[in-house]
Formats: structure tokens, C-alpha cells, sequence
């Protein structure tokens, strides 16, 4: 936030897009944007906005059963990696890592092959 905020206007930055596509994340921001300069919002009404947000794209997916994240740490993926057997979704870097660690590629909740 600038020190002259109010009187300059706040600016989002952001180099990771954190599980949502780049047109997702700048429809976010121009509302955000918006909400502040054009309908007199404050700043809690845009981390609110894009709380919500958040909270809507996100809903319904489960967490990883390996890290326990939604978005993983290093790469801020979702989980899209299913078992064709208990269906439960990982995210790849962990997927990989497990199996890597366990020498099999087997799931880590069920134990059947992952192909």
C-alpha cells in the first residue's frame, strides 16, 4: 500500500497466480480494483471481495492426502492428479515425491497401481 493512500491508489502485485488461471487473477484484481476507486470501497472490502472469491473458486476441492494443502507450496497447483480407484486427487510434485520415497507406485491411501 502506498504511504500517500488515500490519495494515490492502490496497486496489486502479485507473480504467482496461486491455483487460478492468469484471466482469473486479473478479473479478480480489476474488480478489486473497481470496488476501490469507483464505489468508494475500503480496503477491507477488497480483501473481503477477494476472499470471496477465493472461497468460490476453491469450493468443492478437496485437499491433498499427502501435504494436507489445497494450493501446493512450491508450484501452487490444485490437486488434479485422481486414483482410478478411491478417486482421491493429489498434486503432482507430491505424487511424484511419494513415489519416489516409497520406490512403488502404488496410492498412498487405497495401495493399488497408479497409472
Amino acid at each position: 500500500m502506498p504511504h500517500s493512500y488515500p490519495l494515490k491508489s492502490v496497486n496489486f502485485v502479485s507473480s504467482h497466480y496461486m491455483g487460478v488461471t492468469e484471466q482469473t487473477w486479473r478479473k479478480w484484481v480489476l474488480s478489486m480494483t473497481t470496488l476501490l476507486l469507483t464505489q468508494d470501497g475500503t480496503i477491507l472490502d477488497a480483501v473481503l471481495l477477494w476472499k470471496h472469491n477465493l472461497d468460490r473458486h476453491f469450493e468443492g476441492v478437496d485437499v491433498c492426502p499427502i501435504c494436507y494443502s489445497i494450493i501446493h507450496a512450491s508450484n501452487y497447483s490444485i490437486p488434479n492428479l485422481a486414483c482410478k480407484t478411491c478417486k482421491n486427487k493429489y498434486h503432482s510434485a507430491c505424487l511424484y515425491k511419494w513415489f519416489l520415497t516409497s520406490k512403488k507406485n502404488l496410492c498412498p491411501l487405497c495401495k493399488t497401481p497408479f497409472n
